[in-house]
């Protein structure tokens, strides 16, 4: 079965007052900042609005970013840890998403109805981040349940939610939007393989555009989605080097989010010939 191929890269992850150095290369330091951030807003006697969306997007961040990495570098060598990995950034992208869904149903009461393209609602610019993190938190919940039938059913949703966010504004998040376009197109089994690849294509140089080439999880993207099931090997080795030799400046947009990337590259070259038949 296809499995949704959202990568930790998607998203955009910026930690702010956390060495990078800390938080990339030791992975129990990392998910103890994330839990330990995280539990203190939650014991927040009465939070705000903004702070329960500081721990919806926090909770996607650290399933991404953090849970789902460490997952898929273990399935191969100790698969029932990897699968332990996989189930607890589960629970935490379900998590985040009942959480984004109140704060949407505070604002919107028809809102789950919306979800069923049963109601019309005219939503507004400042709604975006609502919507796109919502769209993370599901589409975290479909890849950490590995095709699991109950969470591949929302996978329709995923693409709701984006494409209503980019008709509100599509520069949002300097190519966010189309980023995560990228990865909910390729999951698609309506597409055949051209179509599939002509409308990644699409949103990726939109991305790009967006971005300034300033992203480098747009080339890890399209090498999982575009040149690993096209098995285009050379292609795929390209992207990732591009990933891995950005120039990340310090004050980026991207800043994390690329350290992530490009990690994630790394890794990706040093498994190319487990994907790849010659």
């Amino acid at each position: 079965m296809k499995y949704l191929q959202f990568t930790p890269a998607l998203f955009i992850l910026y930690i702010s007052c956390s060495p990078k150095s800390i938080v990339l290369n030791t992975p129990s330091i990392s998910s103890f900042y994330f839990e330990k951030k995280i539990n203190k807003l939650e014991k927040l006697g009465d939070p705000s609005l903004s702070v329960y969306r500081k721990i919806v997007k926090l909770k996607v961040q650290f399933g991404f970013g953090i849970i789902l990495e460490e997952g898929d570098r273990l399935l191969d060598n100790n698969y029932n840890d990897g699968i332990k990995k996989y189930q607890k950034a589960q629970s935490i992208f379900l998590e985040a998403k009942e959480t984004q869904i109140m704060i949407l149903l505070a604002k919107y009461p028809d809102f789950e109805n919306w979800l069923k393209n049963e109601k019309n609602i005219k939503f507004v610019d400042e709604d975006i981040f609502d919507l796109y993190w919502l769209s993370a938190a599901i589409g975290g919940s479909i890849k950490a349940s590995r095709g699991k039938p109950m969470q591949l059913i929302q996978l329709p949703v995923v693409g709701r939610l984006l494409r209503k966010s980019m008709n509100l504004d599509p520069q949002w998040g300097n190519g966010a939007l189309y980023s995560a376009m990228m990865s909910y197109t390729a999951s698609r089994t309506d597409l055949n393989r051209m179509a599939l690849k002509d409308s990644v294509d699409f949103y990726y140089y939109k991305a790009i555009e967006y971005s300034d080439s300033l992203d480098a999880s747009l080339f890890v993207t399209y090498a999982e989605a575009i040149h690993k099931p096209f098995q285009e090997k050379q292609e795929y080795l390209d992207k990732l080097n591009l990933a891995v030799n950005l120039d990340i400046k310090s004050d980026s947009y991207f800043k994390m989010s690329n350290y992530l990337a490009k990690n994630r590259a790394k890794w990706l070259i040093s498994k190319t010939d487990d994907y790849f038949l010659e």
